[in-house]
């Protein structure tokens, strides 16, 4: 009787052994949910930065024209060969962008401003002299840029901490053009004598607008770091530079010579450079 009565008192609380087993088996632990796959860098945000590279320049001169005005009424054009070359040198400055990630696609925008250490000089270039005045220049010409900006697009993919991306905008480089020039006169023609005829400079400074284009890897270390490799070409297309010196003479002619020669430029460069991003 007292077993009957303790097995009735086990059933009704906790049910019958085939219902507390099946509870049992029906109990599990919490599945654990997969954790979500981050991308190893994520590229969205502000950044700034500073490079340092080479640049390589090219200048092509053309339609180098001019006329000679003196101040005793005489007149006459003239012409000379314009310094055309190329010029190497250093390069370094600084960037701002911005970029947008979506999945493994990153959008940016990027504006930068660098010195350029880049120039050519002709050799001796032959004036001719017009025959009123009766003698001949010599002199040079150079071409020079001291800074250029751009202010680009850019479109990468994101594998892993790396961004490989193509870019591609607008270009301004600082160009000037100079020219110098020492001439003689014949000052007598039995027998033929050359004396000072005088000498005269010029210069003139132009922003020049262009494009540029170009592909770059840059890659995530850490803590908002980023290193960089680019190669940027900058194209500016021909563009007219207007020389005005005034002819200054021991000889006593004095006058004006206006020139005019159309420039070529364009650069190409490979910088490396460190970003931060915020």
């Amino acid at each position: 009787m007292k077993k009957f009565a303790l097995a009735l008192l086990s059933a009704v609380v906790f049910g019958p052994p085939a219902a507390q087993a099946a509870d049992l088996r029906s109990f599990r632990m919490p599945a654990k949910t997969p954790a979500v796959s981050q991308p190893v860098s994520n590229w969205t945000g502000f950044y700034i930065g500073a490079d340092v590279g080479y640049g390589w320049g090219s200048y092509g001169a053309s339609n180098a024209t001019g006329t000679i005005v003196t101040t005793n009424g005489g007149s006459a054009p003239y012409g000379f060969n314009a310094g055309s070359g190329n010029a190497n040198g250093i390069t370094a400055g600084i960037q701002a962008g911005y970029n947008w990630q979506i999945d493994q696609t990153v959008l940016g925008i990027e504006a930068d401003w660098l010195y350029l250490d880049s120039k050519v000089r002709s050799g001796n270039s032959a004036i001719i002299v017009p025959a009123f005045i009766g003698g001949n220049f010599s002199g040079s010409t150079s071409v020079r840029t001291d800074w250029y900006a751009t202010f680009r697009g850019r479109v990468g993919y994101a594998f892993g901490p790396a961004l490989l991306y193509a870019t591609g905008g607008i270009a301004l480089a600082q160009t000037k053009l100079s020219a110098d020039a020492t001439g003689s006169i014949v000052t007598s023609i039995t027998p033929p004598v050359l004396g000072p005829l005088g000498s005269t400079n010029a210069s003139n400074t132009a922003v020049l607008v262009g494009y540029a284009v170009g592909w770059g890897l840059e890659y995530a270390l850490g803590a908002g770091w980023s290193v960089k490799g680019e190669y940027l070409h900058m194209g500016f297309g021909t563009n007219g530079y207007n020389l005005t010196g005034s002819l200054q003479s021991p000889a006593g002619l004095t006058g004006v010579i206006a020139t005019h020669v159309d420039i070529k430029p364009s650069f190409d460069v490979a910088r490396v450079g460190v970003n931060y991003h915020f």
